[in-house]
C-alpha cells in the first residue's frame, strides 16, 4: 500500500510546477536586459539631445525588431516613454524607455 506521505508529495509537486508552467513558455532568454541603452546614445546614457517621441519610437523599433519583437507605445509622459513589447501580439515586456539618457529599463 502507497504511503499517505508519499501521495502528499506527489500531489504538491505536481501543484508546484501546474503554477510556473506558463513562466517556462514564451520568450527564450531576457527580452529586455537590465539597464540597457538605446544604440542610438551611447553605452553611459549620454544623448546629444532629447529625442523626439517620433525619434524614440523609430529608435526602439529598431532595437526590437532585431529580436523579431514589435513595439506599442503606451503613454507619453514627459521625458519617459511606457512601452509594451510583444511577441506574436503576446506582451512579453514592458518597459520604461528615457528618452533624455537612451536608458531602457524593464517593468515587467
Amino acid at each position: 500500500m502507497v504511503n499517505k506521505y508519499v501521495i502528499m508529495f506527489i500531489l504538491v509537486s505536481v501543484l508546484i510546477l501546474m503554477q510556473n508552467a506558463d513562466s517556462f513558455a514564451g520568450h527564450e532568454g531576457p527580452v529586455t536586459p537590465y539597464g540597457d541603452f538605446c544604440p542610438r546614445c551611447s553605452e553611459y546614457g549620454n544623448c546629444k539631445s532629447n529625442m523626439s517621441h517620433d525619434e524614440s519610437k523609430e529608435a526602439l523599433i529598431n532595437y526590437y525588431q532585431k529580436k523579431g519583437l514589435d513595439v506599442e507605445l503606451e503613454k507619453k509622459r514627459g521625458r519617459f516613454i511606457r512601452v509594451k513589447i510583444k511577441d506574436r501580439n503576446k506582451v512579453v515586456d514592458i518597459i520604461i524607455f528615457d528618452r533624455r539618457s537612451g536608458r531602457i529599463r524593464s517593468i515587467y
